[in-house]
């Protein structure tokens, strides 16, 4: 049966196309309490350039027709500005003005169309919760929720070979995919593979591309700026941060505390410094109010703001320049770090000021990408020019920004999306992966 689906503000300005995203056979309904505030759109500039493309994509029908009888769209779904049921008495405080006009129409057309199913779609909770005590029918936006934490992508999968197709893995530098024994397996550009051979137990790590299996590239005697993988997610990760911008230009990592994300991606960076790869690197973290910092709050200039937000980068790079390989070989100029920000080998990037620039000849990071809006990710991505290298950092289950959850963030919108493109390579670190105390790792499960 063809559904009718009453859109409010967030939910419409979604995407620039939401307006398709609901099947061919059934009807969406936008009140025009709603356009109103389409106009009037306050939030962030990426989602208000949304607010206008749709705007101008209702301009493209007959208005008359699209306000009395609705529109038929590309995809065959009727489209509608619903302005009538005003005389709906709404029996509840503490709601919008807008909002009562919502859940009017929403009744109205219970009413009036009882052969169909009458449903608002909206990302706030309590309106769906008010709308649901109304006897109105309400889901959230389901086009940008993702998969739960356990069902997302992991860029990693664990298989079963025999032990004489791993001698040819070796001895060939590739395998074919009928040479795994599980044929369940959702083969996916750039994922890894970790095997192992049922006669023996013989393990290797190979990466999918093109229908083959090859072994990776940095093994061995690759110690980016001192540092050895510790393990075998961490083994993959330096895989994906040491290969060159050309073939992987963009790097999403994924996992909890302590698993080595930060650690690992300023190790290779700073190899790739002093390997003259990259002119320098860049860092960036949101913090809560992503897209839109308010750090005049905090004295001095940009760097001086948004330096409390960079406490996790500052860690790691102290750690990094004061291990003892490093001050073997005189890398040690100043124990915190200070000559690489002073000198400006590391710049600090704040999210909010992205817009306009070109990033070149850089390799950037960006940490606790999860408290980042979807929103914002492709105004992040789209600033990366030749030579440079976006790598993605963050653990899509600790989401801090009360905007977003484990499902709805930054990290996993750009994992999600990029999921099999060629240029993108990514990892998950498992929990039991952290290299951090036990303490830390008991509170990764129980917490």
């Amino acid at each position: 049966m063809s559904k009718i689906f009453v859109l409010r503000i967030n939910s419409l300005v979604s995407s620039v196309d939401s307006t398709l995203r609901f099947g061919a056979d059934n009807e969406v309904i936008i009140p025009l309490a709603v356009i109103d505030e389409l106009q009037n759109y306050n939030g962030r500039p990426e989602k208000k350039k949304v607010a206008n493309s749709i705007l101008t994509y209702l301009e493209t029908f007959n208005i008359n027709k699209l306000i009395t009888e609705g529109v038929v769209q590309e995809n065959g779904s009727k489209l509608k500005i619903e302005r009538n049921h005003h005389d709906i008495p709404i029996e509840m405080d503490g709601i919008t003005e807008i909002d009562r006009r919502i859940f009017q129409v929403c009744i109205g057309l219970k009413k009036e169309r009882s052969s169909k199913e009458v449903i608002l779609v909206s990302k706030n909770k309590a309106i769906r919760i008010k709308a649901k005590a109304l006897g109105i029918k309400a889901e959230d936006f389901r086009d940008d929720l993702f998969p739960t934490p356990d069902e997302q992508y992991m860029g990693r999968v664990f298989a079963e070979t025999k032990s004489d197709a791993i001698s040819r893995f070796w001895k060939n530098g590739c395998i074919d995919v009928s040479d795994i024994l599980n044929p369940e397996i959702a083969w996916i550009q750039n994922m890894f593979i970790e095997m192992q051979a049922i006669e023996n137990g013989q393990r290797a790590i190979g990466r999918y591309e093109d229908g083959k299996i090859v072994p990776l590239v940095f093994e061995g005697n690759n110690y980016p700026y001192g540092i050895m993988a510790k393990n075998s997610g961490q083994r993959m990760l330096m895989e994906c941060l040491l290969m060159d911008w050309q073939k992987a230009p963009l790097v999403i990592a994924k996992g909890g505390a302590g698993t080595g994300k930060t650690y690992c991606s300023l190790a290779a960076a700073l190899q790739g410094i002093d390997d003259q790869r990259y002119s320098r690197i860049l860092v960036a973290t949101p913090s809560e109010t992503v897209g839109n910092e308010k750090l005049g709050f905090l004295p001095g200039d940009v760097k001086d703001k948004i330096s409390p937000y960079l406490g996790g980068i500052r860690d790691n790079l102290s750690i990094l320049i004061n291990g003892k390989n490093n001050k073997q070989k005189g890398k040690d100029q100043t124990e915190d770090g200070k000559y690489y920000f002073e000198t400006g080998i590391i710049q600090v990037q704040p999210i909010g000021f992205l817009r306009g620039r070109t990033i070149v000849n850089s390799i950037f990071i960006i940490d606790e990408t999860q408290n980042i809006d979807p929103g914002d990710i492709k105004s992040i991505v789209t600033r990366a020019a030749e030579g440079s290298k976006f790598i993605f950092l963050g653990d899509p289950t600790q989401v801090d920004n009360p905007k977003l959850n484990e499902r709805y963030n930054g990290l996993v919108y750009i994992s999600e999306k990029f999921k099999g493109n060629p240029l993108c390579w990514q990892i998950s670190l498992r929990n039991e992966e952290s290299v951090r105390s036990e303490l830390s790792t008991i509170a990764n499960k129980i917490l």
